[in-house]
């Protein structure tokens, strides 16, 4: 006996209706408040707006058991709680949040997608990405597997990856960026202090000193390519043991030694006072004026 094509898909349609549960749940919240995610696996989306509440959407997945939305309007948290294994769990969250709200995002396996929160950010997870954009002034995304892109003129950013690409924008202050496997990019204003490493991938950092910055960059099997200002007052320690070094702001590196391949420079700009050091193992080194 045969089933006919269209009655077996109304089978699997309300197969698939059963297996998730919709929600739409809000409460109210304090502007500046903490709001606590936590979503082993699936995605979160969170979205500041100008509303004194926090609003939750999205699916469960089937062997989700609920969901807990929680707290005062100085607290919110929001965890999907799940049937054994929470790890096999999946459910897709768009979370709308006051725009000043402090986040908190913690998951396994879910990408991460933050816009229009100006509020401090703390965002982990294993196995997913990691995106942001808005206006916040503290940042830290962590990730083991996927990439981190920050977009936010924050003067305080933390972003790590061990396997994804690392990128920066239009911060200043303070970056702290990481990778082991990827490219790492910092694009932006003036910093005090950046302190940027990969393991196997290229660099590039592209912004200003303050008077007394301070800029690390190393790398163990990559390029390295830093962009400055032409009049950029700083005292320079360069070098690679494998690779050429390009200098625009200043005079041309020597070998170390006539037995080594190593390349090493130290020079200084204008009056001085910043710091960079700038280092790779294998790979070339550009100096750019910006």
């Amino acid at each position: 006996m045969r089933i006919p094509i269209f009655a077996l898909s109304l089978t699997l349609a309300a197969g698939a209706a059963v297996a998730q549960t919709t929600m739409d749940q809000r409460r109210p919240a304090a502007p500046d408040g903490l709001v606590e995610i936590e979503n082993a696996a699936g995605a979160i989306r969170v979205i500041g707006w100008n509303r004194n509440e926090v609003a939750v959407s999205g699916t469960l997945g089937r062997r989700a058991s609920g969901l807990e939305f929680s707290g005062d309007p100085h607290r919110t948290r929001i965890e999907v709680q799940a049937e054994g294994n929470p790890h096999a769990v999946n459910a897709e969250l768009e979370v709308h949040v006051p725009a000043g709200s402090r986040l908190e995002i913690d998951s396994y396996a879910a990408s991460i997608t933050i816009t229009d929160v100006t509020g401090a950010v703390k965002a982990e997870t294993v196995n997913g990405s990691i995106s942001m954009t808005g206006g916040s002034k503290e940042v830290n995304l962590q990730t083991v597997n996927g990439s981190v892109e920050v977009t936010s003129p924050a003067n305080r950013v933390h972003a790590e990856s061990v396997n994804g690409a690392v990128t920066v924008r239009d911060a200043s202050g303070e970056v702290n960026a990481s990778t082991v496997n990827g490219r790492l990019v910092v694009v932006g204003g003036t910093f005090q202090r950046a302190r940027l490493e990969t393991v196997s991938g290229s660099l590039r950092f592209e912004g200003d000193l303050a008077k007394k910055g301070t800029l690390d960059a190393e790398t163990v099997s990559g390029g390295v390519e830093v962009v400055l200002p032409a009049g950029v007052s700083a005292d320079f320690s360069v070098s690679t043991f494998s690779g050429d070094i390009e200098n625009e702001l200043g005079p041309a590196a020597q070998k170390s030694s006539r037995y080594t391949s190593e390349k090493s420079l130290s020079f200084s700009t204008g009056a001085g006072g910043a710091k960079v050091s700038v280092q790779t193992l294998s790979g070339a080194i550009r100096l750019r004026k910006r």
